[in-house]
């Protein structure tokens, strides 16, 4: 579209010379060099204005409809591990040896203007493909609002709703992995912007979590998710943002911590608090939250009730991009959780974490690395320290 209106700028430029006087090669040269200028800053000014309608919920509609080309993208995340603990490590993963710990291929796009899409596929430590991400975006360019359905992670935790690609460590704190629903599930999510920085999300899903053999509400009931989140500080030297969440009705995810208890269903009463700050001249992120839930109404697989505590945990985590190289950062994370308070002590754990992270391309091909002092008390005479590092490619 610009080179069509330099072009015929220039046209006009030349035939305007040709009926009065005759222009120079450099006189128009240079008006065509101002016109690219003002070209340029107009289309700045576009995109500034869109991104700032866009933070404050609004859209603006183009004049003509537009379909985005598909983008088809990827990710291979290499681990290497080594644990005190000849079994699995405190991830997961085999305590000693090499895994690919994430193998992903995803495509998304836009149907329309207003509706978007993305479709991901997974084989994640070597097992068989399965669908983990399936979900469309419909937001009306008149509305403040939009409308996510389909399978998509849990919108709750600030955590885990950043993407894994930009994690500090290789793995998300251990009080967001156990208490908080860490996984995907199908639902629908309404997400609303009714004041700049502030944003409300409200879903209902499954409460099924997700694995490969099902994608329907396996018990019948749902469970709920309610969120707010607010950039209460946003410029060019620092960033205060705090997101506060609850999750109720039933949960029956297959990774509910409470399986350790022999409860496969409960009812959540979970309030998630996690806030991050940016110091941006320092090159200092600091985060932290905190996470409560008080199950009820606990059963077992046939169906008898289950005694349960309240579910707790908080941590703690900086990570500083240092001044003489910026592209290594370095980490720091302290977390605890106890999932049976004043029930059972015997799953109470607390991680101790330093680290680091290589951007050598960006996150696009990042390295990194970390040592977890894992102070676990399942047992007498456990060590479950742990070395990881990891090698990420984006394509």
């Amino acid at each position: 579209m610009r080179k069509a209106l330099l072009a015929l700028s220039a046209v006009l430029i030349a035939s305007t010379g040709a009926g009065a006087q005759e222009v120079s090669t450099q006189e128009i040269l240079q008006k065509l060099q101002a016109l690219e200028q003002k070209v340029q800053q107009l289309e700045k000014e576009n995109r500034q204005l869109r991104k700032l309608l866009s933070e404050r919920g609004y859209a603006v509609s183009p004049g003509r409809s537009t379909t985005d080309r598909l983008k088809v993208g990827g990710r291979v995340l290499f681990r290497g591990t080594y644990s005190e603990n000849e079994g699995k490590t405190i991830w997961g993963d085999p305590a000693n040896g090499f895994t690919v710990r994430k193998a992903r291929l995803f495509v998304s796009g836009k149907v329309n203007d207003d509706t978007k899409f993305k479709i991901m596929i997974r084989a994640d430590r070597g097992a068989p493909v399965e669908l983990w991400d399936a979900h469309l975006t419909y937001s009306p360019s008149y509305l403040p609002f939009g409308v996510k359905m389909g399978l998509f992670k849990v919108p709750l935790s600030l955590s885990y709703l950043k993407s894994g690609t930009k994690l500090s460590l290789p793995e998300r704190p251990v009080a967001v992995n156990w208490i908080a629903p860490v996984w995907r599930d199908v639902g629908v999510a309404l997400q609303t912007k009714p004041l700049y920085g502030v944003k409300f999300t409200a879903a209902v899903i499954n409460g099924d979590g997700w694995n490969s053999s099902k994608i329907y509400n396996q018990d019948g009931k749902y469970a709920y998710v309610f969120a707010a989140d607010a950039k209460l500080v946003s410029n060019d030297s620092y960033g205060l943002r705090f997101r506060l969440g609850y999750e109720g009705g039933t949960d029956h995810s297959p990774k509910l911590v409470y399986t350790k208890y022999g409860a496969v269903s409960v009812k959540r009463h979970l309030i998630d608090a996690e806030t991050e700050l940016s110091l941006k001249d320092y090159g200092l992120t600091f985060m932290g939250g905190y996470l409560f839930d008080n199950p009820t109404d606990a059963k077992s697989s046939t169906g008898a009730s289950v005694f349960l505590g309240n579910a707790k945990g908080y941590y703690i985590q900086v990570d500083w991009g240092t001044f003489f190289d910026p592209k290594l950062h370095l980490v720091g994370r302290y977390s605890w959780v106890d999932p049976n308070d004043n029930v059972d002590d015997s799953y109470d754990v607390d991680y101790t974490t330093f680290g680091f992270y290589y951007l050598i391309h960006g996150w696009q091909t990042a390295l990194r690395a970390s040592y977890t002092f894992a102070h676990e008390r399942h047992g007498s005479g456990t060590a479950n320290n742990l070395l990881t590092t990891e090698f990420q490619l984006l394509f």
